[in-house]
């Protein structure tokens, strides 16, 4: 997974191991993206289990993650994003509504291998 600290990368990676325990090297599919990135989510308490999206912590995630950029990219707090993964139509799906919000927000970026 790529983030943009090393925390990001922590979390993805314990995520994966709670998706696929007992297995050494995950050949991670592109279906299985959207539930990862919830995943990820989910442990930073940007969404909870039941898909609510915290834009509080998104936006101080946000203020972490990408502080080390030489210039701040972010204009857009999340609230566009959240009507975005509220107005889909699998909202009521939490992996998919994460993967919109995520795909808006480019907060996250998983590389499949």
């Amino acid at each position: 997974m790529y983030a943009h600290d090393r925390l990001s990368d922590v979390i993805a990676e314990q995520c994966l191991n709670e998706m696929y325990p007992n297995v050494k090297h995950v050949d991670i599919q592109e279906s299985d993206e959207s539930c990862i990135i919830f995943c990820v989510l989910k442990k930073f308490g940007i969404m909870n289990s039941s898909g609510v999206i915290n834009l509080e912590a998104y936006r101080k995630r946000v203020l972490v993650a990408r502080q080390n950029e030489e210039r701040n990219s972010v204009n857009d707090y999340g609230g566009t994003c959240i009507e975005s993964a509220e107005a889909t139509q699998h909202k009521q799906d939490v992996c998919k509504k994460a993967k919109v919000f995520n795909d808006c927000t480019r907060l996250y970026r998983i590389l499949l291998k």
